[in-house]
């Protein structure tokens, strides 16, 4: 089965969001990313997780360590 993907700027700019969140969940480990073609993508399946994160990020303003944190938390329930 082929993996799909999506361009991170792409996402970013859908979202309204910078890039530097998405690297900074990749720094922290809670997504992973991969380089095709010169560009940053995201496989399909990490979507959904990104954009609880994001959602997070700008309705309850929880700053990137915060949402490591609740990450950590809802891989253990």
């Amino acid at each position: 089965m082929k993996a799909t993907f999506i361009h991170i700027e792409e996402f970013c700019t859908h979202h309204n969001i910078e890039v530097s969140l998405v690297h900074q969940l990749v720094e922290l480990e809670i997504l992973s990313i991969e380089k095709t073609e010169n560009k940053e993508v995201i496989e399909l399946n990490e979507l959904p997780k990104l954009e609880k994160m994001v959602r997070l990020h700008q309705e309850l303003e929880i700053n990137p360590q915060g949402l490591q944190a609740i990450d950590h938390l809802l891989g253990q329930v």
